[in-house]
């Protein structure tokens, strides 16, 4: 009986070959749809809220180290910016600040304070996310003391190393 079913079944695909590969087909684009839902779209749902609240602590903070200094505190400021850095983005504002920051702090007295008004990561996958951060800074100088507000924002790209979020890029939006 189950060889009679058999020889059945072989026939009957035998006359139908369109709806076999019509089959594997749906079967094949249904997998890869998924595959790219699952992995290119949600890749965020793969991360947990303490990854989400880590990566948006290290936007918010390495923000405002990077934007505030004051001439009396340069080389404690910048450190402290650069520990928030990786990649070639420290190696650029180490350049940065040694050759354009530094010289016109001292010489001017510029001072800048920064706070992030409201920030949300954009982006997150297991070792890199983007947050969306808007901020709000206040510079003063020997020659205007009064404060001179700005508001801005800026995208910022992080990459985990070594278990810790740190800024990679930082590109103003």
């Amino acid at each position: 009986m189950a060889a009679h079913l058999i020889r059945r079944g072989l026939a009957a695909l035998r006359r139908a070959p369109g709806a076999v590969a019509l089959t594997v087909l749906v079967l094949a684009s249904t997998v890869t749809a998924a595959s790219l839902i699952w992995f290119q779209y949600l890749p965020d749902r793969h991360a947990d809220d303490s990854d989400r609240a880590a990566a948006l602590a290290a936007a918010r903070d390495g923000t405002v180290a990077l934007l505030s200094y004051a001439p009396d505190t340069l080389d404690h400021d910048f450190d402290t910016a650069k520990s928030h850095l990786t990649g070639d983005f420290l190696t650029y504002y180490t350049q940065f600040t040694q050759q354009i920051v530094a010289p016109a702090a001292k010489d001017k007295s510029v001072k800048t304070t920064a706070t992030v008004v409201r920030a949300a990561v954009s982006d997150l996958r297991d070792d890199t996310a983007t947050a969306l951060v808007f901020i709000d800074q206040s510079t003063t100088s020997a020659a205007k003391p009064d404060p001179a507000m700005t508001a801005s924002s800026v995208r910022v790209t992080l990459t985990k190393t070594q278990g810790i979020w740190r800024i990679s890029a930082f590109d103003p939006v």
